[in-house]
């Protein structure tokens, strides 16, 4: 401002000095104060079309207010163009955040519609964006408990559990929360293998009173009908079976003990070099002298003699658990197999048999604690119900798997794949 008012003062001297010599000062003096006015109009104008086109036009170049306003807009301009950048930036990080999680995230309009939603809403929900932006969630997901969700909430306790549109084998817990005045929030999670758990542990729970209670009750009836003066006969009736309904307590709580101890990681895994051809025939030689066998013949195919790095005791739990389920579950004379073998992939001890098979709803549950197929047929075999668990535990701390594969009337046959990196060659003794 001081440097427009100096400009001015001195045109204005100058053009009074002129008029003065030619006897026209006002004359002058108008003429020059006229014409800085235009020019500085000018001047307003290029700024106001700079303002209004700033990419087109350039900012005008005059010392004094023009100046002063051009570098304070521009100032201006930048603190702008760095809070955009920040907000745009929190709102990538923000976004990318939000794709990134398992959870199902849909932000609903005023009117239900979908406003946004990250990637994990199109795989478990069927809501893509940008594709379904504006689009009712109602129209996209139609479920009346869906719709009660999203007219009263607070009535449905603030959350639902219902199938996936894409899957129905996956169930979806979809919560709806409140946020910034009127904003609305939809939330779903996959609690699938919540659910499997859950219901897993009430049938253990039901499962091992069951199991406890039978000879528990054959115990105690025992014991109350034995009085001081009871025959002798009735003793040794009665003992052998108090003796083996004592035998398989015992053996469901050291088997329940083992498990447990596999799955909380309390004994160490000794990892030392087994030869496994070896270990299967010592235990293809206990199953001859199981008390159920009956005339099964077992053969032992050895077609690898790779050594394995693995916890010996763990292992021959493990393998004689598949072998021994064998031989107390196919029928007579009915042939298993016991096989090794190895390749550039890895390595796998598979148990076969020609029994009766398994049917295909029973395979994924096959190693849950306590689960029996036929438990008429388990319960008279003797087992515990918890064999294959046991399998699967171990199998999991040596980073294996096991592999059923089994049809009703096509016999049975469970491999046990352990990775490549577990075999090593075989050490001369």
């Amino acid at each position: 401002m001081q440097w427009d008012n100096w400009r001015l003062l001195a045109l204005i001297s100058l053009a009074g000095f002129l008029g003065l010599i030619m006897g026209q000062m006002m004359t002058f003096m108008f003429i020059a104060a006229l014409g800085y006015a235009i020019w500085l109009q000018r001047k307003w104008y290029q700024l106001w079309r700079w303002l209004q086109h700033p990419k087109k036009a350039t900012c005008p170049s005059a010392e004094g207010v023009v100046d002063d306003v051009c570098r304070h807009i521009e100032k201006m301009r930048q603190q702008n163009n760095n809070r955009k950048k920040k907000v745009t930036s929190y709102l990538k990080r923000f976004q990318s955040a939000t794709a990134a999680l398992p959870d199902a995230i849909v932000i609903i309009g005023k009117h239900g519609q979908v406003d946004w939603a990250n990637f994990s809403a199109m795989q478990l929900l069927g809501i893509r964006w940008p594709r379904d932006s504006g689009v009712r969630v109602i129209n996209l997901i139609r479920d009346p408990q869906l719709l009660k969700l999203m007219e009263n909430p607070v009535a449905e306790g603030g959350g639902i559990t219902l199938n996936s549109p894409l899957n129905a084998s996956r169930q979806l817990e979809i919560k709806l929360v409140s946020y910034m005045g009127n904003g609305r929030l939809l939330i779903a999670r996959d609690v699938t293998q919540t659910v499997k758990l859950q219901r897993m542990r009430r049938d253990f729970v039901a499962n091992v009173s069951h199991e406890l209670r039978t000879p528990l009750t054959v115990l105690k009836g025992y014991l109350e009908s034995f009085q001081p003066d009871t025959p002798a006969e009735q003793w040794h009736q009665a003992l052998p079976v108090m003796q083996q309904q004592t035998q398989r307590m015992h053996l469901m709580i050291k088997d329940l003990l083992a498990l447990s101890s596999l799955e909380t990681g309390e004994k160490p895994l000794m990892h030392t070099p087994t030869n496994v051809g070896q270990l299967l025939k010592v235990i293809v030689d206990d199953a001859f002298h199981l008390e159920h066998y009956r005339q099964q013949p077992i053969s032992l195919d050895l077609q690898s003699e790779k050594w394995l790095m693995a916890d010996v005791d763990e292992l021959r739990s493990a393998i004689s658990n598949l072998v021994f389920n064998a031989v107390k579950y196919t029928p007579d004379n009915c042939p298993i197999t016991v096989s090794w073998h190895s390749d550039n992939f890895g390595a796998k001890i598979c148990v076969t048999d020609q029994g009766e098979g398994i049917e295909a709803k029973h395979l994924d549950r096959l190693t849950e604690r306590f689960y029996r197929v036929d438990k008429g047929r388990a319960s008279s075999a003797g087992g515990t119900g918890l064999g294959l668990a046991i399998v699967k535990h171990v199998l999991q701390r040596h980073e294996g798997e096991l592999i059923i594969d089994s049809a009703p009337g096509e016999g049975a046959k469970f491999c046990c794949h352990f990775p490549l990196k577990k075999l090593v060659d075989k050490i001369d003794v």
